[in-house]
């Protein structure tokens, strides 16, 4: 019986739908995001006019962060209704060494407030602040870029 080689094409092909297939869970989790309208958050108690560096953290498209540090989001995964596992790296931005890559859960009863809890049990949580009721210089920060 004769054995028939596949054309160049169809080798281009075959390893072209291999890696479509490896990549796409890939592709899948890297697209996944959270369901929380970007923009500036303030940690619960806080009144937005009353935000400072402490309590408020910027939701980016791509991670979240506050003055000091930020979470760069690399999977986002379906935990129950209205929970996610967000497995993120995080950085000190004032130079404090390598990122550390960290699993939390987000809780999002509505898209604009979270609860936030890390697996050794630490938990937080906030809202979204309109920019304009937020501090100087919050207030007038162009961050369209970001939160696109």
């Amino acid at each position: 019986m004769r054995r028939i080689q596949p054309s160049p094409s169809q080798k281009i092909r075959r390893a072209l739908m291999g890696m479509v297939f490896w990549m796409l869970p890939n592709l899948a989790a890297a697209q996944a995001m959270l369901p929380l309208d970007r923009g500036y958050y303030v940690a619960e108690g806080t009144p937005c006019g009353r935000a400072s560096h402490a309590t408020l953290q910027l939701l980016r498209r791509d991670g979240i962060g506050g003055a000091r540090d930020f979470c760069r989001f690399q999977r986002i995964e379906p935990a129950g209704p209205n929970r996610f596992r967000v497995t993120q790296a995080c950085g000190d931005l004032q130079g404090g060494g390598p990122a550390e890559t960290i699993t939390v859960t987000y809780e999002t009863p509505n898209r604009t407030s979270y609860r936030l809890t890390s697996t050794d049990g630490w938990s937080a949580r906030a809202r979204l602040c309109p920019q304009p009721s937020l501090p100087a210089p919050w207030r007038n920060n162009d961050i369209r870029d970001l939160v696109r």
